[in-house]
């Protein structure tokens, strides 16, 4: 049964609960179109040594890709004070990409909760369409054979954690991950088809369509031929994952021109709202009938339509109150 959560509720209990913390309005933090002065600190690096520097404050910086001839900027942003034990959180942005956008409007929690944030940016130019980033860049775009597992953008977000902590930015053993709309199709996929994530808990937030967990549909709405094969350990680690799976009450317009509408995504529902409940309520099926723990929680969020930057300000608050509880403030 889901468990509907209320933004207005939440609110109260963290203002109680989080001590000098407290949930930041749901007003979305201003971007560097409002007063935010964001002049970002650029370090472009040669491939051969894939140094990676984390600017202070507000900046960016470039992962070598395996490839060698490609790089994938980052955008980041940590707190002053922030060193190698501060939490990270890595976002995931929605269909524009607009990375960022997605760090600027971290900025102010990441300030409020002490948090380290990173926004990969996969450039249509290099990671082209949803098979290039929704869908994990798992095949190639012309030939349609499968990659390898180095050139995955699922594979490069833990690669660009493994190299934090390699060269001593981080001493964090995990990271948080969210992601919105095409974002959240991205960290679902990625936490189903990428064996051991260092994800300490993800927050997964109205994406437009799912790849369901079993093998009674076909890849990309299920798992049957999937370019990646996932075995029922791998399931079962990923039901095991603290997952809080998020969308806006008022995200539920059928005619939203970015909603998918083939038959399968379809019956999952007509609006983003019924497909998270759908997806939630599969899974959580699928891990019962497979007798395994399921750690993850549905949130519908009241008087929220379609927003990145809300749901950036509602993640945040949870990824805190994870830090101090080990688990979502539910």
């Amino acid at each position: 049964m889901i468990t509907v959560l209320r933004w207005a509720i939440l609110s109260v209990l963290f203002s109680a609960g989080v001590s000098a913390e407290t949930l930041p309005p749901t007003v979305a933090p201003k971007t560097a179109a409002a007063s935010v002065d964001v002049k970002a600190t650029k370090t472009t690096l040669p491939a051969q040594s894939a140094a990676l520097t984390f600017p202070p404050g507000s900046g960016s910086f470039r992962l070598p890709l395996a490839q060698g001839k490609k790089s994938l900027e980052v955008f980041s942003y940590q707190p002053v004070g922030a060193d190698a034990t501060t939490p990270i959180v890595i976002v995931m942005t929605g269909v524009d990409r607009n990375a960022a956008t997605y760090r600027n409007d971290w900025m102010t929690v990441a300030d409020q909760y002490h948090l380290r944030v990173i926004v990969p940016r996969f450039s249509e130019q290099d990671f082209p369409g949803a098979a290039g980033y929704n869908l994990g860049n798992l095949v190639d775009a012309k030939t349609h054979r499968k990659l390898p597992a180095s050139q995955w953008a699922f594979t490069i977000v833990d690669t660009l954690f493994s190299q934090m902590q390699k060269q001593g930015i981080t001493s964090q053993q995990q990271y948080y991950l969210f992601g919105n709309s095409a974002g959240c199709q991205f960290v679902h996929r990625m936490l189903t088809l990428l064996p051991q994530p260092q994800v300490k808990a993800a927050v997964c937030a109205a994406a437009g369509w799912w790849t369901l967990p079993d093998t009674d549909q076909h890849w990309p709405y299920g798992l049957r031929e999937s370019p990646v094969p996932v075995s029922q350990q791998q399931l079962a680690s990923y039901f095991a994952k603290p997952m809080l799976i998020a969308v806006g009450s008022e995200d539920d317009d059928p005619e939203n021109h970015l909603l998918r509408r083939s038959k399968q995504a379809m019956a999952q529902g007509s609006n983003r709202l019924e497909r998270a409940e759908s997806y939630f309520t599969t899974s959580q099926q699928r891990a019962e009938q497979n007798n395994t723990p399921f750690n993850w929680h549905f949130m519908d969020l009241p008087d929220i339509g379609h927003s990145g930057s809300k749901m950036s300000v509602f993640a945040a608050g949870q990824f805190a109150w994870f830090e101090q509880h080990g688990e979502f403030h539910l």
